[in-house]
């Protein structure tokens, strides 16, 4: 098969690269592909070619070979040079494939004109066109992006694809900068907005993801266009590419799952094990082990949520602030670190055997967007560690869209172990508006009311389903849009 892409990559070379026959991709793949196929082989010519490609863009070479599809040279990503691109349009799935191999050629070239594009951009998305969930592409007529702030919550696209999209372009960005905020949006990406895409049996997906739902979406077996599926699928079975990183200095602790590795280092080999039952609790216990003694740096990342930021940037914030702290402690002892861009670095002579235990506070905290958002104004939605809730029919008494959830009431947690695979629900007593039989009078009762992470939605039958909650009864919506 390396064969067989290293033949199809020469065609390509020698039929647009060296004749500068220009051309313009629909979906942009083979950059990232053709720096994979660089790394691979040290053959320069793949990484120089994954770079024509790129600078392609914005000239109207376009015009008439992918624009015909919409009439817009927005869509492709295609208005503007890349490198002179500042704001994030057109197709979330191709943009971040585009960035994501804007990204893998800025690094392997060091050319900072991408990187310095690819940071504008990344800014572009995440502070005014994310949902919650770290889905993109709020528009399906696009399937993508409109206007900043346009985020509606039950007519979300939210493609799966567009999630993954969002692990690969994030995993880069921070392997490009070493800041920990690009981990803080992948993990929010893949156990929301991409998690959200695959059902708990493994054969039912969704290829959008809406945040808000009157009960008629169900994942499909298949699709016509069944990209989502076959992607969601290989971001699973690569998760292990997410978890650590390194350079020649150190190693990255990004993900806390439950893992084992073996790392080069310094010419010795460092094994890590990964216990932790993240992210139900905020314990873990990292074992270091090097084939011989060594210094070396070990970077933990201080996930944003534990640090009283939701999300990188202003639009989405906890409504209070956390007194409570995390602790890192290296075989029973505090351990003593520096804070570098988002991680807590330990510098040590490490030896077989070392442990390093990290306890996090994992909260019931309430997220309020800003008012540009004109779909979340004056509510609430639940986040619990990296994890977004919601409120689904089966646990609600049939109905959630009648829910209040007032700033001053308590939510209990409850690992349920028999329910949607195992899951941690949140319990409180709220007020429900209750509308008379006759639709003449309304009356406000407590009740029950149980969230579950938005993830494990739509496993137990079609029915209603919403995340952001009305937090004062004027903003309730008694009767809801059909």
């Amino acid at each position: 098969l390396l064969d067989v892409a290293i033949r199809v990559a020469d065609n390509l070379d020698s039929t647009f690269r060296l004749k500068n026959r220009h051309w313009v991709t629909g979906h942009q793949e083979v950059e990232l592909a053709l720096v994979k196929l660089y790394h691979t082989t040290s053959n320069i010519k793949y990484l120089d070619l994954a770079d024509w490609y790129l600078q392609q863009r914005g000239h109207g070479y376009g015009k008439g070979v992918i624009w015909d599809e919409w009439k817009n040279p927005d869509y492709c990503q295609d208005k503007v040079p890349l490198k002179d691109q500042k704001e994030i349009t057109g197709h979330a799935v191709r943009a971040m494939y585009l960035y994501t191999g804007a990204a893998d050629v800025g690094s392997a070239k060091n050319d900072t004109g991408y990187m310095k594009a690819m940071k504008t951009v990344w800014e572009d998305v995440v502070y005014r066109n994310m949902y919650i969930t770290g889905g993109i592409g709020s528009s399906g007529s696009n399937e993508g992006f409109s206007n900043d702030y346009d985020l509606p919550n039950e007519d979300a696209y939210c493609e799966t694809c567009a999630s993954v999209g969002m692990v690969l372009w994030n995993q880069r960005m921070n392997i490009l900068t070493g800041e920990s905020k690009y981990i803080d949006v992948l993990e929010k990406s893949l156990y929301n907005g991409a998690l959200d895409g695959l059902s708990l049996s493994g054969d039912r997906f969704f290829y959008g993801n809406p945040l808000a739902s009157t009960g008629g979406n169900k994942r499909s077996e298949w699709f016509g266009t069944a990209c989502c599926p076959s992607n969601i699928a290989r971001l699973v079975e690569s998760l292990g590419n997410y978890i650590y990183a390194k350079n020649e200095n150190g190693i990255w602790v990004n993900l806390f799952v439950g893992s084992n590795t073996s790392i080069d280092l310094q010419n010795n080999k460092i094994s890590l094990v990964q216990q932790t039952n993240y992210p139900w609790n905020g314990d873990v216990q990292l074992t270091v082990s090097p084939q011989k003694k060594a210094v070396f740096q070990l970077h933990i990342r201080i996930p944003g949520w534990v640090q009283n930021q939701a999300s990188p940037g202003s639009t989405y914030h906890f409504l209070d602030s956390s007194s409570q702290k995390y602790s890192i402690t290296v075989n029973g002892k505090n351990a003593a670190y520096s804070m570098m861009n988002g991680y807590a670095v330990i510098n040590k002579d490490w030896k077989k055997g070392d442990v390093v235990a990290i306890k996090f506070p994992l909260e019931v905290r309430r997220v309020i967007a800003i008012d540009s958002i004109a779909a979340d104004r004056n509510k609430v939605s639940l986040q619990r560690g990296p994890l977004m809730y919601c409120f689904e029919h089966p646990d609600n008494e049939g109905k959630v869209t009648n829910i209040v959830v007032p700033d001053n009431i308590i939510f209990n947690i409850n690992f349920k172990e028999d329910m949607l695979g195992g899951v941690m629900e949140l319990e409180a007593t709220a007020p429900a508006i209750i509308v008379s039989d006759d639709g003449l009078s309304v009356n406000t009762k407590l009740k029950k009311i149980i969230a579950i992470p938005y993830y494990s939605w739509a496993n137990r039958g079609q029915g209603p389903m919403i995340m952001w909650m009305p937090r004062k009864i004027l903003n309730i919506e008694l009767v809801p849009k059909k």
